[in-house]
Parts: C-alpha cells; sequence; structure tokens
C-alpha cells in the first residue's frame, strides 16, 4: 500500500463464529459474566471506536482504547473494519483484535484494549499490509523445504514474497533445517583471520556441482517465528538479538525481515520518525507516553518530580522519537540518559530554576484575581525553528520591570479609560 493510498485505509474483513463453550478472563464478577454471554453483531465499515461501542452496548461493557493501543493501530481510533460476532462475547473480541495483534485486559469497572508483544516486530504505527505480513509470519507453517533455498521455502510457506537479512540469517535458518532431515550443515564456523564468517563444507560443494534441487517433507512443520527465533548476527547470541519488518513506503516494495542486534533494534526505535502534537499536557506525562512507544521504561531520579508537571504544548513532524524525548525534557530544564543496555531512559533535573508554569489556557475575565490568571505567552523556537514549544506566564511570573513595561504597553495599546469631567458649580469654580 502505497503513502498516497494509506489514507485510504482497507477496510479488515473479520468473520467470527465462535461455537465453543464461553472463555472468561479474571476480573470483576459483573464482567466475567457479561463477556460469557452470547453475542450476536455485525458491524459494516466503521472505525475501531465505534466497533468497540457499539460492541460495548450490546453486551453492557465498557470496552476502552489504552494510549498505547491507539498508538499500535493503522490510523489509531479511526482504524477501520467490518465485523461479524456469534458467539460468546470473550471469544469473539479475542479473535477481533487478533487482527490487530490486540488483547484485552478485564478491569473492575471497565475492559481496556492493550497491543500484544508481537507487535514489537514493527517499528512505529503499523500498515495494514505489515500486520497481513506479521499474521503470515507467526501462522504460515513450512511443510516442505526446498533444499538450501531458504528464501523461495518461506515465501511459499507465508503465501507472501519477503526478503530475509542479512544473508547470512539465510544460512543459519538453512542448516536449522537441514538438521530437521538429518543433513549436515551447509555451512561451518572458520577460525581463522577473519573470524566470525562462515565456510562451506566440502559435502555442500559437492553437492552444488551437481546442480540438485530437491523438496523435501519435513517430519515436523515449523513457523518462520520459530527459526528467526534461533538466529544470531555480528558474534550475538540469538537472545541478544531481535527482527522486525521494515517500512514499505512503495507500490510492489518488498518488505524485509530484518535482523539486528538488541542494541541497534533499541537505537532503531528511538530514530523512527514521528509527528506528535500535545496541548497543555504535563511534562511527565507526554514524556511517559513517548518512552512508552520507544518500549523504553522511565525513570525519574529526581526525588522531587514536581518539575515535570509543568504543562506545556508541543507541536513536532518529522521529528525522531529519541530527539522528541531529549527535546521535551530540555524544555523543562531536565537532564535525559538512554540506556540502551537496560531499555531506561533516566530523567534528571531542573539544572536551574524551574521555569514558568506552561499551558494553553487563555485568560479569562471573572472574579479571580488579576495576579491568579495569564498575562502573556513565550513561544521559544526549536530545532532551528521546526517546532516551537509555548509557556503562559501569570502576573505574578514578572518582574516588577515588566509589569510596568505591562501596564505601560496596556494603555498605549488600550489607551487610558477618559475620567468623568467634573460639573462646575460658582462654589467650586476656579479662581481667575
Amino acid at each position: 500500500m502505497s503513502a498516497k493510498n494509506f489514507g485510504k485505509m482497507v477496510v479488515l474483513s473479520i468473520v467470527l463464529v465462535c461455537m465453543s463453550a464461553g472463555f472468561v478472563r479474571a476480573g470483576e464478577p459483573g464482567l466475567q459474566e457479561k463477556l460469557s454471554k452470547e453475542v450476536n453483531i455485525s458491524l459494516n465499515d466503521v472505525t475501531i471506536a465505534e466497533a468497540l461501542e457499539k460492541i460495548g452496548q450490546k453486551g453492557g461493557v465498557e470496552f476502552v482504547l489504552s494510549e498505547e493501543a491507539e498508538w499500535k493501530l493503522p490510523q489509531g481510533e479511526a482504524t477501520r473494519l467490518s465485523v461479524t460476532l456469534d458467539g460468546p462475547l470473550a471469544e469473539s473480541m479475542t479473535e477481533m483484535l487478533n487482527v490487530f495483534f490486540m488483547r484485552y485486559a478485564v478491569g473492575r469497572e471497565e475492559v481496556t484494549i492493550y497491543p500484544r508483544p508481537e507487535l514489537e516486530h514493527i517499528l512505529g504505527r503499523p500498515t495494514t499490509k505489515q500486520l497481513e505480513i506479521l499474521h503470515s509470519i507467526y501462522v504460515g507453517r513450512i511443510t516442505v523445504y526446498k533444499l538450501d533455498n531458504v528464501q523461495s521455502t518461506i515465501n511459499d510457506a507465508i503465501a507472501k514474497e519477503i526478503m530475509i537479512l542479512p544473508i547470512l540469517v539465510q544460512e543459519q535458518i538453512n542448516d536449522l533445517l537441514r538438521q530437521l532431515i538429518g543433513e549436515k550443515p551447509r555451512y561451518v564456523w572458520v577460525e581463522g583471520q577473519n573470524k566470525g564468517i562462515y565456510g562451506k563444507t566440502e559435502s555442500v560443494k559437492e553437492r552444488e556441482a551437481e546442480g540438485e534441487d530437491t523438496e523435501i517433507q519435513l517430519p515436523t512443520s515449523v513457523t518462520v517465528v520459530q527459526l528467526l527465533d534461533q538466529v544470531g548476527v555480528e558474534r550475538h547470541e540469538p537472545r541478544n538479538t531481535r527482527w522486525y519488518l521494515s517500512g514499505m513506503d512503495f507500490d510492489n516494495q518488498v518488505p524485509e525481515i530484518r535482523v539486528i542486534p538488541y542494541r541497534v533494534f533499541r537505537q532503531a526505535k528511538l530514530d523512527q520518525v514521528v509527528d506528535i502534537s500535545f496541548s497543555g499536557e504535563r511534562a511527565d506525562v507526554i514524556i511517559q507516553r513517548l518512552a512508552g512507544w520507544a518500549g523504553m521504561e522511565l525513570i525519574v531520579t529526581k526525588e522531587d518530580p514536581s518539575w515535570l508537571q509543568e504543562e506545556i504544548s508541543v507541536d513536532m513532524q518529522n521529528t525522531k522519537l529519541g530527539q522528541a524525548i531529549l527535546n521535551i525534557v530540555g524544555v523543562v530544564d531536565g537532564q535525559v540518559e538512554i540506556d540502551l543496555y537496560n531499555d531506561e531512559i533516566k530523567i534528571d533535573g531542573p539544572r536551574h530554576r524551574p521555569k514558568p508554569r506552561a499551558s494553553t489556557r487563555r485568560p479569562t475575565r471573572s472574579s479571580t484575581p488579576a495576579s491568579q490568571g495569564y498575562v502573556g505567552k513565550i513561544s521559544i523556537p526549536m530545532d532551528g525553528g521546526k517546532y516551537y514549544v509555548e509557556f503562559m506566564l501569570r502576573e505574578s511570573d514578572l518582574t516588577e520591570q515588566l509589569k510596568k513595561l505591562r501596564e505601560e504597553k496596556m494603555e498605549e495599546v488600550l489607551g487610558r479609560a477618559p475620567s468623568p469631567e467634573p460639573k462646575l458649580t460658582p462654589a467650586a469654580a476656579p479662581k481667575k
């Protein structure tokens, strides 16, 4: 799907028929009973927000999209779908959410939707095409192995064309498949001047010379995910590597599965380009949201975090996620340490005195004393004017000199209110 056509969201069609016994998760008893009841509802081309509301009304359950889920849906709460639910509400919802790699959690009064861990394999907000490919990678099974032709074997299994990079990963996967059929490894680890390379075995060289092309039925089927979880790159063991689906920005672009060291993967998440807009939000809330997008834990090292509760407005386009975090923490005069080894974003500060309280609220004419309202705004250009951060000022934030200057400017702009002329009587008339 091209970027141009992405706005015209492909409507996902889901037909669910759940006839088995009810499935109930732990939670508040009233919700458990409601989730176990049979529900029959059909919705066509609606947003997921509308679907959750109507399904909730039908089942007497309140469904809520978490901020994390909204971020990992193709078009957020505006993502469109068509769905038919017929069966126990719990099972039907599980099947519906599986399409988007989402899950639900039962609380005391509501059911909240969260993204599932599989979405870690897609950086940022996924597209419908990425979701379809990810689903195929998880459910498509390799039953027939084309000897020493991994790429073709995998493409047939998932019924999609995809490229696995780096190429060395394909050789490792190939050896895993060879082990399943009792064949010797195609490549062996070579110790020498260039450590960390694979060298072909003599038996493989002979087979290549014969030009043999063989399809072999595997004794047990495997998924692509099971194979990807057993490969390493750049001398990193499998447990220290991650794989993800590359973005597909052009028509007919062949999707790629890229296997990289864990630290490189975490940096790739921080390097993803995002557009963000927050108005009158607390700094700590914004930073926590962005840390969640990066999949990292936010740690505030200062004992008193009140300095992070300033309200700010930010609007950034085409900015790397990591840079956005640095920018926002800098606005409230904090310091950031991003620890890729421990998946932590550590914040310390403020380095100087607290900045004026930031807000998007406008001063209103009321009986509130003037010292409690807002009297001005500071717009600070960031990153060469690519975006601005705004702070609202109260009169109490101004120095005496600025208060006097403000009064003078107000008089200059608005003019002094004319005082009523006194009536002159003979007794009050001025002397000549």
